[in-house]
């Protein structure tokens, strides 16, 4: 049995798996665990320079925190006290909570598309198509769409248009609007328990952590530094190919790698077009995320800028004894992380004057084994894309956080797909 990817769905696939009595391989093109995870550190803090905060309402991830013990941290500028935010162009400062109460109440009206707040719509927020019928004419909308059918005055357009921006991480004529349903239902609908879900608390021992307990819980061999190069089927077997030469035969095979790689990789023919679709398309998420050490201490601060500001969204990270840590997020192509002077520039039109001491980050966009960040869909790709990219081909089983049905996007959605695809194997071997 082979598993092609070692981020949290292939390593739940590959415990769950080699648990059972089978003899496991797990393949990965890095040469670490976590994909689009990454513990490292700066200026001595522990940072997560990819997938980061979980929650407790997440199933999955939260299953895994209590078996391996693990803790929580969370992130100051979550809960923050002051803002900065830009309207037509001009910075806006103060406490932070009249931004808040405009986004809240913004984001309330932008998904509430069936006058009971999304409800009708996305009703099962774990089974996104359980009202298919009523879900497809939203699903044809990009956020863009949705944003210009609102009859918002300014401050209240600029102020919510970051959070869609830093959500789908993509234009928002690109990001689906169905997939904001998705994470409205996903939050309770209600924007303070949404967003506490997606920032605030992470684990306090760091994501690389957990990859290592789980792979530590597993009988699974490991092989890093092999990208794979195809896939082929000979017979009732499955061939798996790296670039190295590396040959496998397998009787099935986990593909548990980001969706906008799996175009790269050389599959059997015959695959259905909904799938092939997805992957030629892929999900639209490849905007920037970095952390900033600023010398100025600005306290549990947040900021906020509308598209094409290069950066949507930043906030306290750390408050420390020589400045602030800052964590910051941006759209596509406007900001170069690698550039101190270009992020200074970017900051000081939320915080004038500020002075940038260092900036870290990675680029996973460019990433050849990633080619984005967390999954937002397109328009229309919720709807006519996700069952057949989530469906197998023979023994061929698809995985990972871009096709969850729950928290797709997320370190509890790769779980979920590991364990289910790790319940179909079974059930496949068994004939």
């Amino acid at each position: 049995m082979l598993v092609v990817g070692a981020g949290f769905a292939g390593l739940t696939a590959a415990r769950e798996l080699s648990r059972a009595g089978m003899k496991v391989l797990l393949v990965d093109a890095r040469n670490r665990l976590g994909g689009r995870t990454f513990t490292s550190s700066f200026l001595g803090q522990k940072i997560e320079l990819g997938g980061t905060w979980i929650h407790w309402s997440q199933p999955f991830v939260w299953n895994e925190v209590v078996r391996y013990g693990l803790g929580l941290a969370e992130s100051p500028g979550a809960a923050a006290e002051t803002a900065s935010w830009l309207v037509d162009g001009k910075l806006r400062q103060g406490g932070a909570e009249r931004p808040w109460k405009i986004i809240a109440d913004a984001m309330t009206a932008f998904c509430d598309v069936d006058r009971q707040g999304g409800r009708q719509v996305m009703q099962m927020a774990h089974d996104p198509l359980f009202r298919k019928d009523l879900l497809i004419p939203w699903d044809r909308l990009s956020l863009q769409d949705r944003l210009d059918q609102m009859k918002f005055g300014r401050e209240t357009r600029d102020l919510l248009s970051p959070q869609l921006s830093i959500n789908c991480h993509a234009s928002l004529k690109d990001g689906g609007f169905a997939d904001m349903l998705r994470w409205w239902a996903l939050g309770e609908h209600d924007m303070g328990r949404m967003f506490d879900k997606l920032g605030r608390y992470k684990i306090k021992e760091g994501m690389g952590e957990l990859a290592r307990r789980m792979l530590d819980d597993s009988d699974a061999d490991l092989l890093l530094s092999s990208p794979v190069k195809s896939v082929s089927r000979e017979g009732d077997t499955y061939v798996v190919v790296t670039d190295k030469g590396q040959t496998f035969t397998t009787r099935a095979v986990v593909m548990a790698t980001p969706l906008n790689v799996l175009a790269n990789i050389s599959m059997p023919a015959g695959w259905g077009a909904g799938k092939r679709s997805m992957i030629e398309r892929g999900h639209v998420g490849r905007g920037s995320k970095c952390y900033v050490h600023i010398r100025q201490k600005v306290g549990n601060w947040i900021g906020m800028a509308p598209a094409p500001h290069p950066i949507s969204l930043a906030w306290t990270e750390k408050q420390r004894d020589d400045g602030t840590l800052l964590v910051c997020f941006g759209p596509p192509n406007l900001l170069d992380i690698t550039d101190e002077e270009a992020v200074q520039a970017a900051l000081r039109t939320l915080l004038p004057k500020v002075e940038v001491l260092g900036v870290t980050g990675y680029q996973w966009a460019v990433d050849p084994y990633s080619q984005g960040t967390w999954c937002w869909y397109r328009p229309g790709q919720l709807t006519q894309g996700l069952p057949g990219l989530r469906s197998a081909e023979g023994g061929i089983f698809m995985a990972g956080s871009d096709q969850a049905e729950g928290w797709r996007g997320f370190v509890d959605g790769a779980i979920e797909s590991g364990i289910t695809a790790a319940r179909d194997v079974r059930a496949y071997l068994k004939g």
